[in-house]
């Protein structure tokens, strides 16, 4: 008799099929997301389709994103870049969307999201061309949570006013939950993801890295101040054909300080961009760490500084169609302080500026004394001032209300005289009826 064969327990479990017919049967029943009710769809895309999700434990709301997945073989490229969410699930900024939990469902992979709320920036620049005030505040918030993607390796590469979330007065940029892990060692990666009105022109080549997400972000803050997008055409080749061989165009009413931080962000040669998201953020005058206000203190953007990148390597060639690289400027012994941008040599970054050295010498110490004996004598001449005016002040108040004392004070001595005069006259009534009887 043949002995059985023993099973190899050591086998992994089959996966399940993507199965999205059963996925769109069930998905709005509780706990097909185990612990979540789907509420309703709040968009979706080329990565997947998002709802807005209840935790059934807490009442609180989330957004799942569904991935799209069409085959087993993309299933596991993406499953292998899910991987990569446990590096980063932790990232807690309050201007990136984070991520709370991932899991499989009908075979088909799913992010929980933090609930950012349904309008986006794509959603505002819709309902027309936004002031320019609000346009920054909504774009600093963003550049900051970039920035916070950044400094942990991780390069967005699909940043566009859709992914970025807009609740109150808070954005949020979302949707990088796909984003490859940068390694230091590696300064540049395969792509084939992104949205043409917003790609980097070294796309085209495959290629990209942090510097791309500067250039989208330059796009970005070009729609937001202009009320459209800086290339457009019949097609997606043509779009990203303009983004490798044209400069953008602006309206007149764009002021040349913020062409030139727009212009800087999109120049065709990474070298050329700003070094990094915070050294945006610091041509603008805006905060850069978590303790900073978003308000913006200047009604104007100082010009840009030349990045360490581009002064190492020099003159950098022209771009394709012989489109010419930007002009940078270069520090002078007459610049003023901060007039290319804040030195961290100056200040720290985040902090206030540190003030000038105190001038010290005759000249300065006479002039500090005629300050002193200024102020000194302006006091001595507004005492008596003061006083004088202060006693005219109570003098002039009681005069003026001298007369209506006398008359409520004559008001209430003749209430007083009315209120005497009738209990006499109850008196007197009371013991003439006592006397008749």
């Amino acid at each position: 008799m043949p002995l059985p064969i023993p099973s190899d327990s050591s086998a992994p479990e089959p996966r399940p099929r993507i199965d999205w017919e059963s996925f769109y049967r069930n998905f709005r029943k509780p706990g097909y997301v185990p612990g979540f009710e789907v509420v309703n769809k709040l968009g979706g895309g080329v990565f997947g389709q998002v709802y807005k999700a209840r935790k059934e434990s807490i009442g609180k709301d989330y957004a799942i994103k569904f991935l799209k997945v069409d085959d087993e073989s993309v299933r596991d490229a993406v499953q292998r870049e899910l991987d990569a969410v446990r590096h980063f699930a932790q990232l807690d900024h309050p201007n990136l969307v984070s991520i709370e939990d991932l899991g499989e469902v009908d075979g088909i992979p799913y992010l929980v999201m933090s609930y950012a709320g349904q309008e986006t920036l794509r959603s505002r620049l819709e309902q027309g061309r936004m002031a320019r005030d609000d346009a920054m505040r909504i774009f600093v918030q963003a550049a900051r949570g970039v920035q916070a993607l950044h400094e942990r390796s991780l390069v967005h590469f699909d940043i566009k006013p859709a992914n970025i979330f807009l609740k109150g007065d808070i954005a949020r940029v979302g949707d990088f939950g796909l984003s490859k892990l940068v390694t230091e060692s590696r300064n540049s990666l395969s792509f084939g993801r992104g949205t043409p009105y917003y790609m980097a022109p070294e796309m085209l080549q495959r290629r990209g890295d942090s510097k791309s997400d500067i250039y989208s972000l330059g796009v970005v803050l070009y729609e937001c101040l202009c009320g459209r997008v800086p290339f457009s055409g019949d097609s997606e080749w043509e779009v990203l054909q303009k983004h490798e061989k044209e400069r953008p165009q602006f309206p007149d009413s764009i002021a040349d300080a913020d062409r030139r931080v727009v212009e800087r962000c999109m120049q065709k040669d990474p070298a050329m961009r700003f070094g990094s998201v915070a050294d945006l953020l610091r041509e603008l005058d805006a905060p850069v760490s978590l303790g900073e206000s978003v308000r913006l203190p200047r009604s104007t953007i100082s010009a840009p500084r030349p990045a360490a990148s581009a002064q190492a390597q020099g003159p950098v060639a022209q771009g394709a169609a012989g489109a010419q690289p930007l002009p940078l400027p270069t520090p002078s012994l007459g610049d003023s302080p901060g007039s290319l941008g804040r030195d961290p040599a100056d200040s720290p970054y985040g902090m206030s500026w540190r003030g000038s050295d105190e001038a010290r010498g005759v000249l300065a110490w006479f002039v500090r004394g005629l300050l002193s004996l200024f102020e000194l004598v302006s006091w001595i001449v507004l005492v008596p001032v003061r006083l004088l005016s202060g006693a005219a002040g109570r003098g002039a108040l009681w005069v003026l209300k001298l007369p209506f004392r006398i008359v409520g004070f004559a008001a209430q001595l003749i209430g007083y005289l009315v209120v005497a005069a009738l209990v006499l006259l109850v008196l007197v009534a009371i013991l003439a009826i006592f006397g008749a009887m």
